[in-house]
């Protein structure tokens, strides 16, 4: 799949798509990637397309699936 432009978002710093794998990575400003587990093609390019990448991201991607950090987030015990 080719590498598609995503619109300027405050939230969101890039996208990239790995189409054999079906994992949609999200780059968040000033944080750390997300990875999301088995994302058809088509949500991927409709998180491009869309107005606003992050009210798409959290209505059609967040909950939907699987999702891991990279690097995993610490865990503290209390």
């Amino acid at each position: 799949m080719p590498v598609l432009e995503m619109r300027a978002s405050s939230a969101i710093e890039r996208v990239a798509y790995n189409a054999r794998k079906r994992e949609l990575s999200i780059w968040f400003t000033g944080r750390r990637r997300y990875i999301y587990a088995d994302v058809p093609a088509e949500v991927y390019r409709e998180l491009c397309e869309a107005r606003s990448a992050g009210q798409f991201l959290n209505s059609a991607v967040k909950g939907r699936y699987d999702c891991r950090c990279d690097p995993p987030r610490r865990r503290y015990l209390d």
